[in-house]
């Protein structure tokens, strides 16, 4: 029994570096004998949770068991929790982190330009202001998981939607493996653009866990959505200049990764959308 645990346990490793080497050369990592472990620049791995790929991996196994089943369970005979005061507390945290970001990736911006054709990331002072305001953008999103575990103690089921679920766990694995292996200027607009967002978001969010008095005059839920939406695409816009503009642009399995997944989102949200705010498909879901 013993040996053929440890015979399973070989066959894992070796399928894990194969498929790693594989991928390596798919994202345009030429080095055959790629190490997972390994970020793109030594300064990456100082940073919490970014020496392994195990840390993120077991945060996510955590948070979709606790999500699908491990939460709902623990909430089958209890009262919702209102978490009035932490949620209050938890919104005004991630506004004032958005804020933030918003702030230094402006910042950014204005020194490196929105379409950059230098190459920052060769110069180890413009590399690390990149890379850290990439680790904080992933540290937020990170935190951004607790949306669905407040959910679920506040049994709003109809909260988690595919859509949900997706969208939060793409985004820290994705942030994760970008700042990892692929680091990058041309990064930055993402980050302003969604951290943009989120100031409304949590705004919003914030506003509404005040109660029903304060939430019926919360009347611009949809125009987020619609703000979303524009970001994807603005998103799709500025990543194909300023791939195409760079003197160091990404490999064309990272820059297909972003905007594919870009496109994915747009659907998705596009459906969100055209399900709770359009009138004309309410309409026709009644009728059927």
């Amino acid at each position: 029994m013993a040996r053929r645990e440890v015979s399973l346990s070989n066959s894992l490793i070796q399928v894990a570096s194969e498929y790693s080497s594989t991928m390596g050369v798919g994202f345009g990592i030429k080095n055959p004998n790629w190490d997972l472990n390994k970020g793109a620049y030594p300064e990456v791995d100082e940073y919490p949770l970014m020496a392994t790929l195990g840390p993120v991996v077991m945060i996510i196994a955590i948070y979709l068991l606790f999500i699908l089943k491990v939460g709902p369970a623990f909430m089958r005979k209890r009262e919702a929790y209102k978490l009035k005061k932490t949620l209050l507390i938890y919104n005004a945290i991630q506004v004032a982190a958005s804020v933030y970001l918003v702030g230094r990736f402006t910042s950014d911006l204005l020194h490196m330009g929105l379409v950059p054709k230098t190459c920052h990331m060769d110069q180890e002072g413009t590399r690390k202001q990149v890379i850290m305001g990439i680790w904080l953008y992933f540290a937020a999103k990170v935190s951004e998981l607790l949306d669905t575990v407040f959910f679920v103690l506040r049994k709003k089921t109809s909260q988690i939607s595919f859509l949900h679920l997706y969208h939060h766990t793409v985004m820290v694995i994705g942030t994760w493996a970008m700042l990892k292996y692929s680091p990058s200027h041309t990064l930055i607009f993402i980050g302003f653009l969604n951290s943009l967002v989120h100031v409304f978001m949590y705004t919003y969010y914030g506003l509404a866990a005040l109660g029903p008095n304060i939430a019926k005059y919360l009347t611009w839920k949809k125009y987020m959505t619609s703000f979303q939406l524009i970001q994807f695409v603005l998103i799709i816009m500025q990543y194909f200049s300023a791939v195409k503009t760079s003197d160091c642009p990404p490999s064309k399995g990272i820059a297909g990764f972003i905007i594919s997944n870009t496109f994915v989102f747009i659907l998705l949200f596009s459906n969100f959308y055209k399900k709770n705010y359009n009138a004309e498909y309410k309409k026709t879901e009644k009728c059927q």
